[in-house]
C-alpha cells in the first residue's frame, strides 16, 4: 500500500507522491517571477471614492478618493 501522507521537518509528501514538496512547485522570488500575489488588503473606499493598489505597489484611483491608504505590494511567484 503507498504511502498518501508523510511529513517530516524537511518533506512534504501527499496523495502517494503526487504532491511532493521536493518539486517546488510554486515559491517565493525576488526577480524573476511568474506572477505576483497579493499579500494584504489592496483596496480602499474613502469619501466616495475608491483606491485600487496594483501588484507592483501602484496605485490607482477613481478621481474622487480621499484618504490616505498605501496598501501593500505583492510577492512574486516562480512556478
Amino acid at each position: 500500500m503507498a504511502i498518501t501522507l508523510k511529513i517530516t521537518p524537511s518533506r512534504f509528501i501527499a496523495s502517494a507522491g503526487k504532491l511532493d514538496s521536493v518539486n517546488r512547485y510554486m515559491r517565493k522570488v525576488a526577480t524573476g517571477y511568474d506572477v505576483k500575489f497579493i499579500i494584504g488588503q489592496n483596496m480602499d473606499v474613502k469619501g466616495g471614492g475608491l483606491r485600487y493598489v496594483r501588484p507592483d505597489g501602484t496605485n490607482i484611483d477613481d478621481g474622487s478618493y480621499s484618504g490616505t491608504f498605501s496598501g501593500v505590494s505583492s510577492v512574486g511567484i516562480k512556478t
